[in-house]
């Protein structure tokens, strides 16, 4: 990156009248640096703010794509007679027994085993 300069240098005749008062009047407050700054950030923030539009349409695109090809394919397997296939329905949970605090559990299989290894660990006592 190259060193920045202290100062620009701004061809006036080719500014308009208008432009060239705006100009000289924050130049003259000493705020014509903080003024230009200000400009420069908002046209970035309007470009980024551009290119989220564009995101944003290209995902609704997506989105209405897979709406329409959902709707092809329901009635495809409406035609085909797909629709109420055993697979499809959705399987109830396991009903799993929930432990309450205070109570005691009730285990039919108790699994798991210990390693002469593990044991080592706690030798040094």
């Amino acid at each position: 990156m190259s060193e920045r300069q202290n100062a620009f240098t701004i061809k006036t005749n080719r500014l308009s009248d208008e432009v060239y008062n705006q100009l000289a009047t924050h130049a003259k407050s000493r705020r014509l640096g903080d003024y230009i700054s200000s400009l420069i950030l908002r046209d970035l923030d309007d470009s980024s703010n551009g290119r989220k539009a564009v995101e944003d349409k290209k995902t609704y695109e997506m989105l209405e794509h897979i709406k329409n090809e959902l709707a092809d394919l329901k009635t495809l397997a409406k035609t085909t007679g797909f629709v109420g296939s055993v697979s499809f329905k959705e399987e109830e949970p396991l009903k799993v027994p929930q432990l309450k605090e205070g109570k005691i559990a009730d285990l039919e299989n108790i699994s798991g085993s210990l390693d002469d290894d593990d044991l080592e660990e706690y030798n040094d006592f």
